[in-house]
């Protein structure tokens, strides 16, 4: 698959993306080239499931976005490599590489198709100079002060040629700008939720607009999409809460009355994003950190 294929750095410099090549000797981009067609391999051979965003994948599933689109720059990159700059360390800040790339290219009469890897650069993969490094060499150490970068035995992200799929959004979203495809509320979704009409939330709505966090972010983001505060009265609410999840909401003059508590509010967003549930067997309630529908 990644057969004598390049190795390309992609570096953030001045808040944009540009893409290096690095120039190593046969064997190291041999081996370098096995490691990511192996891990490709591995990726590959799970179960695909669509990314939404409120899914964790099990071991053997990989989250997938369907239609991802490359960046022109990696196109052109893997066309004409030939033209790409060479990457210097004492001329680019090592710590500013965003990510490792192998590609190789389908080309099926006039339509092309590229395969690439994706390896996430981070901070312990760059082999800095302020600290003594010694290498064991003819029965002794020796302190080496060259700079250099660690290849890690996998790739976080794989783009097939249609669809780019990964294990972790965490790092996915480190490569790639998948904001598009991971919504979170702006400071006017919030705004909409506690202006909501069945919603009184006092006058602690500003207080939770500033500690509002990634996660409740996400959470309003998904419950505004989802229409339940429109669709569905602040009784109709409190009493599937209790009925189906065993969760006590508070109404009053046909509001539910936002709670303060920080875990209580964790439970009440979880259920209006359908992540809270009562065990039909042990009648507890549980709070779930993942989600997706089990058919269709």
């Amino acid at each position: 698959m990644f057969d004598d294929k390049t190795v390309f750095l992609i570096v953030k410099e001045n808040h944009a993306d540009k893409i290096y090549k690095v120039e190593m000797d046969a064997k190291t981009q041999q081996n370098i080239n096995k490691i990511f067609e192996n891990s490709a391999i591995e990726l590959t051979g799970k179960q695909p499931v669509i990314f939404t965003g409120s899914y964790s994948p099990l071991e053997d599933e990989i989250l997938c976005i369907q239609n991802f689109v490359l960046s022109d720059d990696l196109k052109d990159a893997f066309r004409n490599p030939v033209m790409i700059e060479s990457f210097i360390p004492n001329k680019t800040d090592m710590q500013d590489i965003k990510a490792i790339c192998i590609w190789y290219c389908e080309n099926t009469g006039n339509d092309e198709k590229f395969i690439a890897g994706f390896q996430k650069f981070r901070k312990d993969q760059y082999i800095a100079i302020d600290k003594i490094r010694l290498l064991y060499d003819e029965k002794t150490f020796k302190q080496d002060q060259r700079v250099g970068i660690a290849i890690s035995d996998y790739i976080d992200c794989l783009y097939d040629g249609t669809n780019l799929i990964f294990n972790s959004y965490y790092y996915a979203r480190q490569v790639f700008d998948l904001s598009e495809y991971y919504r979170t509320a702006s400071n006017v979704d919030i705004d909409n939720f506690i202006g909501a009409n069945i919603i009184d939330f006092g006058d602690a709505g500003e207080a939770f607009k500033i500690s509002a966090n990634s996660w409740i972010r996400r959470k309003i983001a998904l419950i505004n999409d989802s229409g339940v505060l429109t669709q569905y009265k602040a009784t109709d609410i409190k009493e599937l809460a209790k009925k189906q999840s065993n969760i006590d909401v508070t109404v009053q003059n046909e509001k539910i009355v936002f709670p303060t508590d920080t875990n209580e509010i964790k439970i009440l967003l979880s259920f209006l994003d359908e992540e809270a549930y009562q065990g039909p067997f042990s009648k507890e309630t549980f709070l779930s950190n993942s989600k997706r529908k089990a058919r269709g």
